[in-house]
């Protein structure tokens, strides 16, 4: 009987197919999801709808959006912030921008620009921006917004420019706001001698190179002085005032309080 067992064949034990399923189940999703991505890109939510500008104020916005090259109606998944920053590159004063995505249909450029420290004045009546870098923006005429930096009224040498507008973006906002007026007014013995016309009566003269130390210095020095008592501030070595009028100086004492420090 054994032999006659090993004789006979055996059956294989066949198992459920599962690849097939599988298979199946795999075209359906992706069936599906060709569907609904087709359905998506059709509709409305697949297209901006909206386009924000945050962190201009050289550039308005429409300029910032025509520039970017993005406009409404385009593909909200088209939209790569390497293309958008590229394309900005002409707005000079533009030091770098991000792209964030809001669904459904929102798109925000996050603008950073150079920061105005003054203004230039030409023979025509306009009126450029001198940056923080040195640079005098000419894209962008101010001539008809308001003055809220000081303005170069006179300035023979151009090439000091880079060096007063580092020690401008130094001084802290209220000081700056407070100048009215900038005249380069070189000796025979410093080529780099200023004078600041302030907006509350007063004159100052210093230095281009100690601009920056000794200007944050003058709100404490104000509050030294009489009341409603206008004439010259000399920045050097030792600062002391002379009233219009007077013969005499008024003594500055120094380190009485700390000066402004410019807000980052």
């Amino acid at each position: 009987m054994a032999v006659y067992e090993e004789r006979i064949p055996q059956v294989k034990q066949q198992r459920p197919r599962r690849r097939g399923n599988r298979k199946l189940v795999f075209l359906l999703v992706l069936f599906f999801l060709t569907i609904l991505i087709i359905v998506f890109i059709r509709s409305p939510y697949s297209k901006v709808q909206e386009i924000r500008v945050t962190g201009n104020d050289i550039y308005t916005t429409e300029q910032v959006i025509t520039e970017s090259g993005l406009m409404k109606d385009m593909q909200f998944l088209n939209v790569w912030e390497n293309s958008v920053r590229s394309n900005l590159k002409p707005l000079e004063a533009i030091k770098d921008v991000t792209v964030s995505r809001s669904f459904p249909g929102l798109i925000t450029l996050h603008i950073t620009e150079q920061k105005r420290v003054a203004f230039w004045s030409g023979q025509d009546g306009s009126r450029y921006a001198l940056l923080d870098n040195g640079y005098v923006l000419k894209q962008v005429n101010f001539a008809k917004r308001v003055v809220d930096r000081p303005l170069i009224s006179s300035w023979a040498s151009p090439e000091l420019l880079p060096h007063l507008a580092k020690s401008l973006s130094k001084l802290s906002p209220n000081v700056l706001a407070e100048i009215s007026d900038i005249t380069l007014t070189p000796t025979v013995y410093d080529k780099q001698r200023i004078t600041l016309y302030m907006r509350d009566g007063n004159e100052v003269r210093s230095v281009i190179y100690k601009l920056d130390k000794m200007m944050n210095w003058y709100p404490a020095i104000m509050k030294q002085l009489p009341p409603d008592t206008k004439g010259v501030l000399s920045l050097f070595e030792q600062p002391w005032f002379i009233p219009y009028g007077a013969q005499g100086a008024i003594p500055i004492q120094e380190g009485q309080e700390q000066p402004q420090q410019p807000q980052q």
